[in-house]
Formats: structure tokens, C-alpha cells, sequence
């Protein structure tokens, strides 16, 4: 027996939330087919990162070692700095350092340099 989503049937809890755990997951499974591959990566591991920093049961943030939020922090705000226009030649030892901890070897790909245009990488 098939349930319709438009029945005059009442449904019991069970079989209502059975059709919205159907519902959701059709919507979910068509989002995830419109994008591309490379940023399904990215949300997989952001949704990998957020699910280890909240404990869903008490609602409650997952307390992390405050340097761990610092590195992280440090490196967004790098980023977003390159994104910007800021060039690289003017970041420090310890901020290369952080990138190539976050990106490899060759961070400034991901901001379209190449190493010969980074005078503290030579």
C-alpha cells in the first residue's frame, strides 16, 4: 500500500515521518546532483567538521583546544586576505608556514601564483 503525500487518509506518526524522511532525502538528492563534484568535497568535509564541533543530542558545542581555533581562524582570515588582492610577497614566514599547513607544498595555486612570483619561497 503506497501512501500518497495528498491522501484524506489520516497518517500516524510513524507513516508521516516516514514520507517526510522520503521527501527531504528526494530534495537532498536532487540539490547534491546540481553540484559539481569538487565542491560536494568541500561541503562533505565542512559538514564533517561542523558535526565534530556540535553534539546534536545536547545541542551543545563540542569544545575544541583553543589553538586548534586559532590555526583555523588564522588560515581563513589568510585567505580571505588573498582572495582580497593582498599579494603574497608580503606575508610573513609563519603565515606561508600556516598556508603550506593548509594547502601543501604549493598553497599558491589555489590563489593562481606560481612559486617564482613568491620572493620568500626562492
Amino acid at each position: 500500500m503506497s501512501s500518497s503525500l495528498f491522501s484524506n487518509k489520516k497518517r500516524t506518526k510513524e507513516e508521516e515521518e516516514k514520507m517526510q524522511k522520503a521527501f527531504f532525502e528526494q530534495i537532498r538528492k536532487s540539490a547534491c546532483q546540481s553540484i559539481p563534484e569538487s565542491q560536494q568535497e568541500q561541503l562533505r568535509k565542512l559538514g564533517e567538521k561542523f558535526h565534530q564541533s556540535f553534539r546534536v543530542e545536547t545541542q551543545q558545542p563540542s569544545f575544541r583546544p583553543t589553538n586548534e581555533i586559532v590555526l583555523e581562524e588564522s588560515l581563513a582570515y589568510l585567505v580571505e586576505n588573498l582572495k582580497s588582492g593582498l599579494h603574497p610577497k608580503f606575508l610573513s614566514s609563519d603565515e606561508i608556514h600556516l598556508l603550506q599547513a593548509g594547502f601543501g607544498d604549493e598553497w599558491y595555486t589555489q590563489f593562481d601564483y606560481k612559486k617564482d612570483e613568491i620572493p620568500q619561497l626562492m
